[in-house]
């Protein structure tokens, strides 16, 4: 009788899920909040609260897409999620300041 080796064993490897970029999602995720809210600023009465209420969020989510897109460059993930984010947070902000900026104008040529 010969001696006769183990067969080889095999080695499963999980391949490695893809890298997240969590700044990005959440300053997307800040953009639609604040986005939903601030598209009720041009509103008399109500748009003044809500204006109030969706400039902390577009503000955290131009901060955060920002540094989504800095992370971005060195991950390789996220970086269409910041864009987006970006441009929620500066559209929300552009429209309240419009609001702001109109219902000034009526309020001082009234």
């Amino acid at each position: 009788m010969s001696y006769q080796p183990p067969p080889p064993q095999v080695v499963y490897q999980q391949p490695l899920p893809p890298p997240v970029n969590a700044m990005a999602v959440t300053s997307l995720i800040l953009g639609i909040i604040g986005g939903l809210i601030g598209i009720w600023s041009p509103f008399p009465i109500f748009g003044i609260v809500a204006g109030a209420v969706a400039f902390l969020p577009a503000l955290l989510a131009i901060i955060l897409g920002h540094s989504g897109l800095r992370r971005a460059k060195y991950t390789g993930a996220g970086r269409g999620v910041a864009l987006t984010g970006l441009v929620f947070g500066y559209a929300t902000i552009a429209i309240i300041v419009a609001s702001v900026l109109f219902w000034a104008w009526l309020l001082a040529s009234a």
